[in-house]
């Protein structure tokens, strides 16, 4: 069942990106599918008894149990960092690669009684006594490899919801929306991992073969990681705003010509054009619309917003926004909730209803109420 989960988003992934379609996650994440694939390939030879092909398929288990979570991570960073930051990211897949040849190169120079002896004693029993020569040090570099990829989520996960923190921070910095902007399903695709994978670590010290004489016993590792992943893959496939988006916004913005310097009154500028054209009430209105109608370098805007008003462009232009449905509900006290929304900018009713509670302290519904009340 994981096998075909990973399968099906390996090719859903696939023809996104032959369509370009797909933006530079997407290639990580389809990486992280095929490797997962691989990997549970691995699962089913196994529980089915595959011998005569388990050196070949042990070692790709091997390799793609180690792979997996670097490929999760980099698939993360793709999603969040800017790609200077992300060239050195390879160097997690280093003990990927030992121990993948170093398991490779053991079965190429173990004896065919080795062989048979390590499947049968190792693999399907978990004992290590009647192992000798090579058999033995595969034994060690299989227990080796099995406390790496209980270590590798420790990094993955801290590391990883540090990018998913920095990269929402930076959504509110730059854009008025956040809708469908944002990793939240990201956040909680974080925490599920960590989870399953104290599970997966916890199953790999009891040994696989625990699970090979009772298939109820198998169908829930089975169920729970084929639930995961096909989260993982709905929440990738879904999301198609990235870092790339917000680098070639930043791009068309620095392309703006006549920048002037930073000056103390851009924050007076700001206001006075924000008022006058009322451009909080464009729904995706972008902190790099402002640069170039200002004329000046987003890096003193993101100053004069962020440092000197207080707050994200986010919260800054939802505040311009909540004020201006507060005088809708005064002139037309009528007017329903959904068009109010709409008529102040947002682009939801669950972002209006967010983000009014968030500024006012009680929702739309409780204020329009009172205000009603007063009248």
């Amino acid at each position: 069942m994981p096998m075909f989960v990973c399968l099906f988003w390996s090719v859903m992934l696939t023809i996104r990106l032959v369509e370009r379609q797909g933006n530079r996650s997407h290639r990580y994440l389809l990486g992280f599918m095929l490797t997962a694939t691989t990997l549970y390939l691995g699962h089913c030879a196994f529980f089915n008894r595959v011998t005569e092909q388990m050196p070949l398929l042990d070692t790709l288990y091997l390799t793609s149990n180690l792979a997996v979570y670097p490929l999760f991570f980099m698939y993360i960073s793709a999603l969040t960092n800017r790609r200077e930051h992300h060239q050195l990211q390879w160097l997690t897949l280093l003990p990927t690669a030992v121990g993948g040849t170093a398991c490779a190169a053991l079965y190429v120079l173990m004896s065919a009684e080795e062989t048979r002896l390590f499947i049968d004693l190792y693999l399907y029993r978990h004992q290590m006594e009647g192992l000798q020569g090579l058999a033995l040090h595969q034994a060690f570099v299989h227990d080796t490899c099995k406390v790496l990829f209980a270590l590798q989520i420790v990094p993955v996960c801290v590391l990883g919801r540090r990018y998913l923190h920095d990269f929402d921070r930076l959504v509110g910095t730059a854009y008025a929306d956040t809708e469908h902007k944002t990793l939240d399903a990201h956040h909680w695709l974080l925490v599920l991992l960590a989870v399953t994978s104290a599970a997966s670590f916890v199953a790999n010290i009891i040994g696989r073969h625990h699970f090979t004489g009772d298939a109820w016993l198998l169908a829930i590792p089975s169920v729970t990681f084929s639930a995961l992943l096909f989260a993982i893959g709905y929440a990738g496939y879904a999301q198609q705003f990235s870092i790339d988006e917000i680098e070639r916004d930043e791009q068309e913005a620095d392309a703006a010509p006549g920048v002037q310097d930073e000056n103390t009154n851009l924050r007076q500028q700001i206001e006075g054009l924000m008022m006058e054209q009322q451009l909080f009430l464009q729904p995706n209105l972008r902190i790099m619309d402002l640069v170039q109608m200002l004329g000046t370098n987003r890096n003193y805007l993101y100053r004069a917003i962020n440092r000197e008003m207080g707050m994200s462009f986010t919260e800054y232009v939802n505040r311009k926004r909540i004020d201006y449905a507060v005088s809708l509900m005064v002139r037309f006290p009528d007017m329903s909730l959904t068009e109010v929304a709409r008529s102040s900018g947002f682009t939801s009713n669950a972002s209006f209803y967010r983000n009014f509670k968030m500024v006012k302290g009680v929702g739309p519904r409780d204020y329009q109420n009172k205000l009603n009340q007063m009248a």
